[in-house]
């Protein structure tokens, strides 16, 4: 099975943290993270993720929003996926 992609993204100063700290744990487990900063528009994150050809985003909020912007991309196979949730993704995603 290939290695898993992830973007991870804030949106404003306040989210900063939480994605560091998520990036840091999705990497220490083995997932290539692709860290997309401070973005101020769902739609910015869906594009980083169609560009980085992502397995999921990985965000702080907004993720019902992130998640049907990808449907919308025909992304179905791209998850939208809370901090608080990207691990217990990761481990189950990696089989």
């Amino acid at each position: 099975m290939s290695r898993l992609r992830v973007v991870v993204a804030e949106f404003g100063a306040r989210d900063a943290d939480g994605a560091h700290v998520v990036a840091r744990q999705l990497r220490d487990a083995g997932v290539e993270v692709v860290h997309a900063g401070g973005l101020t528009a769902a739609e910015h994150v869906v594009a980083v993720a169609l560009q980085e050809d992502a397995d999921a985003v990985v965000v702080g909020g907004r993720v019902a929003e992130v998640a049907a912007l990808l449907a919308a991309e025909d992304a179905d196979d791209v998850r939208a996926i809370a901090y608080d949730d990207a691990l217990t993704w990761a481990d189950t995603a990696h089989g």
